[in-house]
């Protein structure tokens, strides 16, 4: 309510017949106002009270929802929702959420070849005319709708695109990986060949100077084979609703004496009463392990200090893992994620790129930073999930 309305309706006994037309139009023009840009933006808007019924709609929400009936004003959503899901969300919603929480949930409908994706947010406020209604607390609950199929199907296209460029550069790595022992084999068949052509008969002993550099090639051919598998094929990923610094805490211990063998001491800085987060524990730790390892092998000649630290960042846990080690210049880092890619002479250059795998599979975020001489850090954002998202936010306001 403005203050020009609210100061007429305190004193709205000693108006005049004429002043109060000029409030009714006043406030005709203001709901007219209103009205028109609410049919004027391309979101659907729903606005309810306590029970569940429309105090006022724009046509898009009409359009958006999915319907059994008209959507006017004084309908119940109960009674108008064709889709279950859609009505328990909205529904539960009005029953559940509280002052300054704000929810959404996306939901998907077939039509023919195509998905269609609407997207529902959902908020509450406290009008300031509820002493006007009886049995009204004046709580309202102001529904978002917007139709977000196009913006999947780019988000979609554009995965399939960077799958394709991600899967090319894996298949460029393959090529290049195979060439040698193919051309081992090649070697060792028409040395094979020669030698047949010279003697007419060989010997076990014989051939197998031959044999056995071709079968250590054939191996080598079956583990390339065996890490492209890993790099193209999706994680079969278990998430659960785990306590990060736990996990933290166990892959360092796990390390912890073959660190000390290296003189590398570790400082641990772990953020205290994080929310739990949607984790899949063994590839979390496989995936913590491969660059604590990396780090031990830049501090390896002279050993240095492994800093591991968790914090809360906004709606988000940020685990960064940081060595003093030897770093990386410009173009190492730049191809640290790519598959096959590594400085390392026994390394399969696939370390990194499982890393990087496993912290998208969370729907997470990972960055490098590094100098050279001077050390490197990684770090990983990781979302909180919004059921402890919200536990955090009452656990504050309680406090």
């Amino acid at each position: 309510m403005n203050n020009f309305i609210r100061r007429a309706f305190n004193k709205i006994e000693k108006l005049s017949t004429d002043e109060i037309k000029t409030l009714v139009r006043y406030q005709a023009s203001e709901n007219e106002l209103l009205g028109k840009v609410l049919q004027k933006i391309d979101l659907g808007v729903v606005v309810t009270n306590g029970f569940g019924r429309v105090l006022t709609c724009n046509d898009e929400v009409k359009r958006l929802l999915p319907l059994s009936r008209q959507l006017t004003e004084g309908t119940s959503l109960r009674y108008v929702l064709a889709d279950q899901d859609v009505a328990n969300f909205m529904l539960g919603a009005i029953d559940q959420i509280t002052d300054k929480q704000e929810i959404e949930h996306e939901f998907h409908f077939q039509r023919g070849e195509w998905v269609r994706t609407i997207w529902i947010g959902g908020s509450s406020f406290v009008s300031d005319l509820d002493p006007v209604f009886h049995q009204d607390n004046g709580k309202r609950f102001l529904f978002i709708v917007r139709d977000v199929s196009e913006a999947k199907r780019q988000e979609a296209k554009l995965h399939r695109s960077e799958s394709l460029a991600s899967l090319t550069t894996v298949a460029a790595g393959v090529a290049h990986e195979i060439k040698n022992p193919l051309a081992s084999i090649g070697i060792h068949l028409q040395l094979l060949g020669k030698a047949f052509q010279r003697k007419k008969s060989l010997t076990l002993d014989d051939a197998s100077r031959y044999l056995d550099v071709i079968d250590e090639e054939i191996e080598r051919l079956n583990s390339i084979v065996v890490d492209f598998l890993f790099a193209v094929r999706p994680m079969d990923v278990h998430l659960r609703l785990e306590n990060l610094n736990r996990i933290v805490d166990d892959v360092c211990n796990f390390v912890s004496y073959e660190l000390s063998e290296h003189k590398i001491s570790v400082n641990r800085q772990l953020g205290e009463f994080l929310p739990k987060l949607r984790i899949d524990e063994n590839l979390m730790k496989q995936a913590l392990l491969n660059i604590i390892k990396n780090a031990m092998n830049a501090m390896e000649t002279r050993g240095g200090t492994l800093t591991v630290t968790t914090k809360l960042a906004g709606d988000s846990v940020v685990l960064t893992i940081t060595d003093t080690g030897t770093g990386m210049d410009d173009a190492t880092l730049s191809k640290i994620f790519e598959p096959y890619f590594t400085t390392k002479a026994s390394g399969s250059g696939l370390g990194l790129t499982m890393v990087f795998k496993v912290v998208k599979e969370h729907k997470g975020e990972i960055s490098v930073s590094s100098k050279s001489g001077v050390g490197t850090s990684f770090t990983i954002t990781l979302p909180v999930p919004t059921s402890e998202r919200l536990a955090l936010e009452a656990a504050q306001r309680d406090a």
